[in-house]
C-alpha cells in the first residue's frame, strides 16, 4: 500500500493542471529542457506520461505552444501561435480516453497530441489555443440565421 502512495505522490496527474498548479519539480525540468523563455508562462500542461514526464507532455503558455517527447526524433515542438492556421479537436467523454488534437501551421507543418479530458479542462486547453490563433476571415464560414417568414 505504501508504495501505491509514493509511487502517485511521483507521477504526473491524470488531468490537465492550471500553469498556476504545476509541480515545482516539473517548472524545473521544463527550464532545464530549453522549452519556455525567461518571462514565459505555462497556461495549462498536460502529461501522459506514466512515470516521467518527459515521455509525453503538452502545454500552452502565454506565448506558445510546447509538444514534447523525448523518444520522437527532434523531441521539442514549440510553435507560435501566430504561425498556427488550423486546429482539429477529436473530443472524449469518456474518463479512460484522452480528446486527441491535430494543428497546422502555415506551412504545412502538422502534429497531433493528446488532452485530458476530465473536468472538460480539454475544451479550455483547445480554447486558448484558438484564443491566441489570428483570425482568418476565409478560414470562418458566416451562417445565416435570420429568421424567415412562413410562406
Amino acid at each position: 500500500m505504501v508504495g501505491l502512495v509514493i509511487f502517485g505522490m511521483n507521477t504526473p496527474e491524470t488531468s490537465v493542471y492550471y500553469g498556476r498548479q504545476l509541480p515545482k519539480r516539473y517548472l524545473n525540468e521544463i527550464r532545464e529542457l530549453g522549452l519556455l523563455e525567461k518571462e514565459e508562462q505555462i497556461v495549462y500542461f498536460y502529461s501522459d506520461a506514466l512515470l516521467d514526464i518527459k515521455d509525453g507532455m503538452y502545454f500552452v503558455s502565454d506565448q506558445h505552444l510546447v509538444i514534447y517527447c523525448q523518444d520522437w526524433e527532434e523531441p521539442a515542438t514549440i510553435l507560435n501561435f501566430e504561425d498556427l492556421t488550423k486546429i482539429e479537436v477529436e473530443y472524449s467523454d469518456s474518463f479512460f480516453e484522452d480528446s486527441y488534437v491535430v494543428v497546422e501551421s502555415a506551412s504545412g507543418f502538422e502534429i497531433s497530441f493528446p488532452i485530458s479530458s476530465e473536468k472538460g479542462m480539454d475544451k479550455k486547453f483547445v480554447e486558448h489555443i484558438e484564443s491566441k490563433m489570428p483570425s482568418t476571415g476565409d478560414a470562418i464560414e458566416q451562417v445565416d440565421v435570420t429568421p424567415r417568414p412562413k410562406r
